[in-house]
């Protein structure tokens, strides 16, 4: 992961759990540890979607329980997304 993907993941995770960033950036810390519950978790991936231009499918969501996990699949996932084809102006 990138260290740019890497600061998003943990800002927004830091934003949902109202935990500062140095807390969220620990990779053993377990999400429910930060007060992360379901909801909380799907409203954290759609901001990772809507910040990074990633999709990240359910069965990934549902495998997430660390910090660890998070930038893992954040790392994966932006990886392996498509680079949007240029807009050609004429």
């Amino acid at each position: 992961m990138s260290a740019d993907t890497e600061a998003v993941a943990i800002e927004v995770l830091a934003q949902i759990t109202e935990q500062p960033q140095e807390v969220c950036a620990r990779r053993e810390v377990l999400l429910s540890n930060l007060g992360v519950d379901s909801l909380a978790l799907l409203e954290m991936v759609e901001m990772l979607q809507d910040r990074l231009a990633i999709i990240v499918p359910d069965e990934v969501t549902a495998r997430i329980q660390s910090v660890a996990d998070l930038q893992d699949a954040v790392g994966r996932l932006t990886a392996t997304a498509p680079v949007p084809e240029p807009t050609i102006r004429t």
